[in-house]
């Protein structure tokens, strides 16, 4: 059996690394594909580097900010999405309030604040994930590799993205993952999405803040193992 394509975007200061662990928890009958997302100001420029490297039909996930980009990636090829995934992530455009404090933050960024910032940050973990040196370890390295270049460019890509959410039609599988203890982006909102999606599926993973394929990375593969199998026996 030929397995199942999966792309998975990652988020806001992240590279790829951010699901290794996912991968790894994935079964034989998923082929996952982790594309770095490089400086770019738009998530349609983004888009189309994801689908100029990706499969010619594939199951698309995307976490945090590559959430955003997810959706561009469906808005301008829906035909190859076979479903696609929103971890800890929405459809919406930012709020004023929200750009005003993304300038803000590229602001700092310019001036070189970035690293020190985004890697004290504690807002995106759960309160247990604190307390382990390894995980915070690999959040520092991460954000070192991801660099103050490519935060300034996803900030103004965030702030320029539209509200997609009405492609979320139920014309094809679409999972809402959330976590208990999400600081970033509120469980409450993915709760009333799936609400208004037709046919979406909701899951709230435990133990998790908004960081989740770091966090519980093999509860995250599972979920997604579910649902894929789910959508292929549908």
């Amino acid at each position: 059996m030929t397995p199942a394509d999966l792309v998975l975007l990652p988020g806001l200061n992240n590279t790829a690394a951010v699901f290794d662990d996912v991968k790894a928890a994935l079964p034989d009958t998923l082929r996952a594909h982790c594309p770095d997302l490089p400086a770019l100001e738009t998530v349609e420029e983004l888009a189309d580097q994801v689908l100029r490297e990706a499969p010619a039909r594939f199951w698309l996930g995307g976490f945090s900010f590559g959430g955003y980009v997810a959706m561009a990636v469906l808005d301008r090829a829906p035909e190859r999405i076979q479903g696609i995934a929103l971890i800890c992530s929405g459809p919406a455009a930012d709020t004023p309030a929200q750009a005003a404090k993304r300038r803000e933050a590229i602001a700092g960024a310019r001036q070189g604040g970035y690293l020190e910032t985004a890697a004290a940050s504690t807002a995106p973990f759960h309160p247990d994930s604190l307390a382990r040196p390894e995980l915070m370890a690999r959040r520092r390295a991460i954000v070192r590799a991801y660099g103050a270049q490519r935060y300034i460019a996803h900030c103004l890509a965030c702030i320029a993205r539209p509200d997609r959410t009405g492609l979320l039609d139920g014309r094809r599988p679409t999972l809402l993952v959330t976590t208990t203890h999400d600081r970033v982006v509120a469980p409450e909102n993915l709760q009333r999405l799936a609400a208004a999606v037709p046919g979406s599926r909701l899951e709230t993973v435990a133990g998790a803040g908004h960081l989740l394929p770091l966090e519980q990375p093999a509860a995250l593969a599972a979920v997604l193992a579910r649902w894929i199998a789910h959508g292929d026996a549908s």
